[in-house]
């Protein structure tokens, strides 16, 4: 007999078969119920596996041994005249049909009526589909109300000086932005900051182009006619969409009722945008309250302010606020203003007789006179820290008022950040300085600082953009320092050393300092030691500037006295080395820091080291 008749003779070939089939059938009914079961992946290539080799050893079995009547024997033990290999034949025929119906049903059940996969593909596009139309119909809630926010807005442009002079400018700034700060008490309405509106000036755009810039509806634009002791305001509001004048009106009036008119304007204002905007709109929710009744005064208090915001000449504008203060002692706004400058005017390299005991006098003044303003606040916060005479702790919750008292005060926002910063919460900072800049988009300091903050954070390509956007409207500064250091770590060498003409020519002795950096393994002996010559004589911004270049050159001994200037600089990411140095640590004591640490958390760059030490990364 051949080897095929005798494995056929065997049933070789049919124990295969069934077992292939039975093996096909579990596979099947474990693969439903591995998923009910939630087996792991390789519980499957497991019974694989498995019923592969029991495969092999089934036909290995079927060619040793034979059913008999009286049991499973060895097939070279049975009488092949008493061989019922036949009829295991047939039974194995009918196991075979068995199995293969068996098949056929769990292939038709799954496929047709119980398919886990398909029903959890289902449900999941299911679940998608009601998530899309979830979203969909938040971004129709979100655009229908954004729609109806750009609808309720404004943008108070500066008024034109239309005077003979031509030197009124400040005055009308002055009665445009007391109609902007009137305007945005009223809840419900978006009105452009006034950086913002007043980027515009002298632009020839159109206003509906403005307005799409701004990104508001209406504009409020008008002009300033003054001579002697007479003053004609000119007024008009219109919505920018159609083009359309909603309202205009002229007063001449004499200058000691200029107040009166700005109430007038900003009471017709809304009179005029209440069926316009459909807002419930009050006349009282804009009034404009008398400041002073003294015209010299409040000519003087603008000129003064006009000044500091333009960071033109503090000096003179003390001089301004202080005339003005002087011929009226109850003129709040005037003292809060000039308690601001006080606190400033070191840091923009003015020179004034104990500046923050004359802050902190001034803004205490200004609130004595007026609770409800919020610069002062922040001011105290400020100089209480910079002096030592307040707590980290007190400061904070002075700043915390100012907040309250403003929640759109840019400045107000802007110190807070830089008191977070300070302190190593560059995280807590971030979004009151980016609160800043969405409030006043065109903030250049703010702009500058949120820069560093961004490089401090990591963010080098963002803070070099924003590095150079100061650089560019010329808010120039710690930027010749901060730019050719983010070059340098990005491994723009050849641009970081070009970048410092680029920026300023204020004397930094930046090609020595790139130099140190670039080539720590070099002698720089001799760069040092000019530093060190130099370091009283150069022409630098502040204080912060040689503490800053004294650190990146290694000289820690002189970056160790405490300044009354921004110190946020300890934490950039250049200045690794300085914190690890014992110089380091006795700066940030000094400061309070580690004291203000122990109470309330060490920030993510510093880790307590026992109850005596710390150590910061």
């Amino acid at each position: 007999m051949s080897f095929f008749e005798e494995l056929k003779r065997r049933n070789v070939f049919r124990v295969g078969a069934a077992y292939a089939v039975a093996a096909w059938v579990l596979l099947q009914v474990l693969d439903v119920v591995g998923e009910i079961l939630e087996l792991p992946q390789w519980g499957g290539k497991l019974i694989l596996a498995v019923l592969a080799v029991g495969f092999v050893l089934a036909l290995i079995f079927a060619w040793v041994y034979e059913l008999t009547p009286e049991g499973v024997k060895r097939e070279s033990e049975v009488d092949r005249s008493r061989s019922i290999s036949t009829q295991t034949e047939q039974r194995l025929n009918r196991a075979i049909l068995v199995a293969l119906v068996l098949a056929v049903t769990l292939f038709a059940v799954d496929k047709f009526l119980w398919d886990p996969a398909r029903d959890r593909a289902l449900a999941e596009r299911a679940a998608e589909q009601a998530r899309s139309d979830a979203q969909a119909e938040a971004a129709a809630a979100a655009e229908a109300t954004a729609q109806a926010a750009t609808a309720n807005s404004i943008a108070v442009l500066p008024f034109a000086d239309m005077s003979e002079g031509g030197d009124q400018q400040y005055f009308s700034d002055g009665i445009a932005e007391e109609l902007l700060n009137a305007l945005v008490r009223v809840d419900g309405l978006k009105v452009a900051s006034r950086t913002s509106s007043f980027a515009f000036r002298g632009d020839d755009l159109r206003l509906q182009e403005i307005a799409q810039a701004l990104d508001v509806s209406h504009i409020l634009e008008g002009s300033v006619r003054r001579s002697g002791d007479r003053v004609r305001i000119t007024a008009q509001l219109i919505d920018a969409r159609s083009d359309r004048h909603l309202w205009s009106e002229t007063y001449d009036r004499d200058l000691d009722d200029v107040l009166a008119v700005q109430d007038e304007i900003a009471s017709a204002i809304v009179e005029a945008m209440k069926q316009a905007l459909g807002l419930d709109l009050r006349p009282e929710q804009v009034a404009i309250a008398a400041a002073t009744q003294s015209s010299d005064a409040y000519d003087l208090y603008l000129r003064g302010r006009a000044l500091i915001l333009a960071r033109s000449d503090m000096l003179q504008a003390i001089g301004y606020l202080e005339q003005a203060v002087a011929i009226d002692p109850s003129f709040a706004k005037a003292w809060e203003v000039l308690g601001a400058a006080y606190f400033l005017a070191p840091s923009w390299n003015y020179e004034v007789d104990n500046p923050y005991d004359r802050a902190i006098a001034a803004s205490e003044r200004a609130l004595k006179l007026d609770p409800g303003l919020a610069l002062p606040w922040s001011v105290l916060g400020q100089v209480g820290r910079y002096t030592g005479t307040l707590s980290i702790e007190t400061s904070t919750e002075y700043e915390q008022r100012a907040l309250a008292a403003d929640p759109n005060g840019a400045t107000i926002h802007l110190w807070a950040a830089l008191t977070q910063a300070e302190l190593g919460f560059v995280d807590r900072a971030l979004p009151l300085v980016r609160r800043c800049l969405e409030i006043d988009p065109a903030y250049g300091n703010c702009r500058r600082h949120l820069a560093f903050m961004e490089y401090t954070a990591g963010r080098e390509d963002e803070a070099l953009r924003l590095f150079q956007q100061g650089a560019e409207q010329g808010f120039r500064g710690n930027e010749v320092l901060f730019i050719p250091l983010v070059l340098r770590r990005q491994g723009r060498t050849a641009a970081a050393y070009v970048a410092p003409a680029l920026v300023t020519t204020q004397g930094f002795p930046v090609g020595d300092l790139l130099d140190v950096l670039q080539y720590p393994d070099r002698d720089h002996a001799a760069a040092r030691q000019r530093f060190r010559a130099s370091v009283d004589t150069l022409a630098w911004n502040n204080t912060a500037n040689r503490m800053i270049s004294a650190a990146l050159f290694g000289q820690f001994d002189l970056a160790t006295v405490r300044t009354r200037d921004y110190m946020g600089w300890i934490w950039s990411p250049d200045m690794a080395a300085f914190r690890r140095s014992p110089e380091f640590k006795t700066l940030v004591k000094n400061m309070g820091l580690v004291d203000y640490w122990r109470k309330h958390g060490f920030p993510a760059y510093c880790e307590a080291r026992g109850e005596q030490d710390f150590a910061c990364k």
